[in-house]
């Protein structure tokens, strides 16, 4: 079995933002995923990790869940009820919880769906082995940012692409 990918997939202002200060992405609302190959990248997945703030964004987004057919975990401290099947929840110990995923995820790579937090858990357990950014032509002045800005994680470019409507694909390898 081929060890998964741990991987932070995420749209970020051209200015370093993933949402704006109070978590809305509206901004984003005008870029379809899959005009950006979110289809093929979301079949490629044996397990999504989420921190809280973006499972109860998800949960908001209606009352089907986006993500159903997919193991999830959301990490919390907090209790949540009404999971959806196939949605635990695991605290924010993140070596533990990378180990666990690299020993029991049989096919696919683990989308690191979340933030700055969740981010920052996973490389300071040493499990980010990619960031694919998508860099939307836009400049939020504020928000909330892709990584704290006291935190150094080199990369070494995969793959860069110029796709539709301005937006910028970049694939790193944490090194």
């Amino acid at each position: 079995m081929a060890r998964p990918l741990f991987r932070a997939y995420m749209a970020v202002s051209a200015d370093g933002y993933i949402a704006r200060a109070d978590g809305s992405v509206e901004w984003l609302h005008d870029y379809n995923p899959v005009e950006f190959g979110y289809n093929d990248f979301y079949a490629g997945l044996g397990h999504i990790v989420m921190g809280r703030a973006s499972y109860e964004q998800a949960r908001a987004f209606g009352p089907d869940w986006h993500y159903a057919g997919k193991p999830c975990t959301v990490v919390t401290s907090q209790a949540l009820s009404g999971l959806p099947a196939g949605v635990r929840t695991h605290t924010a110990d993140f070596a533990a919880l990378a180990q666990e995923l690299r020993r029991t995820t049989q096919s696919g790579d683990v989308w690191l769906f979340g933030g700055a937090r969740l981010w920052t858990g996973f490389l300071s357990a040493g499990a980010v082995d990619r960031f694919e950014l998508y860099v939307v032509p836009i400049l939020l002045g504020q928000g909330m940012p892709l990584l704290p800005k006291a935190q150094e994680v080199r990369l070494a470019l995969r793959e860069s692409e110029t796709l539709t409507r301005g937006v910028v694909k970049l694939a790193y390898d944490v090194v």
